[in-house]
């Protein structure tokens, strides 16, 4: 996982928004799609997305590029990714390029392609507390 320490708390609260707009699973979209709220799709969609907080289920399939604020991802992007919250659950499958700052990849996700980062303050999590030698190093390497 990674993050930026003052974002840290941005991802926690999105699980809290309501979503406005379902894209049924049997439902296909060739076009553009812009939405403002928290959308989730179900189903497919042949062109870009803009839009404030996406979520993709299992059954999800985009071949387009993805623009939001936060981007929940369980189906398949083939496409580029630009979010500020960006998390790949266990399943998600991104094909494309990734711009973000903060970055959650649960095992069993696949990301296939670049990720570049928004912020220098992003640091790679552990599910374990790091050792105190890696504290030390990482020490080192911000005071010099």
């Amino acid at each position: 996982m990674f993050f930026s320490k003052k974002d840290k708390s941005k991802t926690a609260n999105v699980a809290n928004v309501a979503i406005t707009s379902i894209i049924g699973n049997d439902m296909t979209i060739v076009g553009n799609v812009s939405f403002k709220g928290k959308a989730r799709l179900d189903g497919k969609i042949e062109g870009n997305i803009d839009g404030e907080h996406l979520v993709l289920s299992d059954s999800a399939r985009i071949k387009g590029d993805i623009d939001a604020e936060t981007v929940v991802c369980q189906g398949q992007v083939d496409g580029d990714v630009k979010a500020n919250d960006l998390s790949v659950k266990s399943g998600g499958i991104i094909n494309g390029k990734v711009e973000t700052t903060n970055l959650l990849v649960e095992s069993g996700a696949s990301l296939n392609g670049e990720i570049k980062s928004r912020t220098k303050d992003l640091r790679l999590v552990h599910g374990r507390p790091p050792s105190s030698k890696a504290v030390q190093e990482q020490q080192q390497e911000q005071s010099g």
